[in-house]
């Protein structure tokens, strides 16, 4: 695919997993494997319809010896390398065959933001060139939908996935303050994770029609990383998306794409949802 543009997308996989670090110690969450295959393998299908892209996984370091299997494993023509290893005549053409995949380990401090600017990086390193970049958090899967394809059909600039808000999981997510208005929304602020006071107050002040949940997926611009870049960031603060997402939202526009998809949580310590009637699976205990 030699001079093919290609998309570009980061996977944020750079954590190690504490909230299930009963197995984490021993793979990475990713590769949880989810209806009998590892949840990087939906990932990746998921990205491939995009058409050609470039996918830089960015993973914590003390994962780099099963990083280095995994390069082999989602390689090209690994499935068919597999088959002949396992003395199976069945040779299947590549399903990613579209799809230039790389492991990168994280430097720097933990966050997903950091995972952002690595991968960008490396893009540049790699002559990818600027541009768009699509964000995929590695523990979150999407089952019968392709939020990816959502946030391509996007007006240009930024874009943020979001479902319909439940005061039940605000606590857990940044909540979104959206304009109200024909869809798609635009976004006004973010809130990360608020106390429930803090919710209620958001709800009195806005409505709660006006807010979203922030999901994990985005569709970054040049812009927005290299304000991400020029934030200075307190040494007690964890430079995360979600508060790059508010401070640029203020002052650019800022798109909130809604899904209402059930979502897996790879990283969640329960085999069950958090309550009833929640959005939400989790996975890997």
């Amino acid at each position: 695919m030699s001079g093919t543009q290609r998309t570009r997308v980061v996977v944020a996989a750079g954590g190690l997993g504490t909230r299930v670090r009963s197995w984490a110690r021993y793979l990475p969450k990713e590769f949880l494997p989810v209806d009998g295959r590892p949840g990087i393998v939906h990932i990746l299908e998921e990205i491939a319809q995009l058409g050609p892209a470039h996918v830089v996984i960015v993973h914590h370091p003390y994962y780099a010896p099963f990083a280095e299997w995994a390069r082999q494993a989602l390689s090209p023509h690994s499935r068919s390398r597999y088959l002949r290893a396992a003395g199976q005549d069945l040779v299947e053409p590549d399903r990613y065959r579209h799809l230039r995949v790389e492991f990168v380990a994280q430097r720097g401090p933990y966050a997903d933001l950091t995972s952002v600017f690595n991968a960008d990086d490396h893009f540049a390193s790699t002559a990818t060139g600027a541009g768009e970049l699509y964000v995929v958090f590695s523990d979150n899967l999407y089952p019968g939908v392709n939020p990816l394809l959502d946030l391509a059909k996007a007006p240009p600039g930024v874009s943020v996935l979001a479902r319909p808000y439940r005061d039940g999981l605000a606590a857990h997510r940044g909540v979104l303050v959206t304009a109200s208005g024909p869809h798609p929304r635009q976004v006004l602020g973010l809130t990360e994770k608020p106390e429930p006071a803090s919710a209620r107050a958001l709800e009195r002040e806005h409505g709660r029609s006006n807010l979203l949940l922030l999901e994990g997926r985005a569709r970054l611009s040049a812009d927005f990383i290299a304000f991400a870049r020029a934030r200075v960031w307190p040494s007690n603060v964890e430079p995360k998306l979600a508060l790059v997402v508010d401070a640029y939202a203020r002052a650019h526009p800022v798109h909130a794409i809604q899904t209402s998809s059930t979502v897996i949580d790879l990283g969640t310590p329960e085999p069950v949802p958090a309550m009833a009637g929640s959005e939400i699976v989790q996975v890997g205990k």
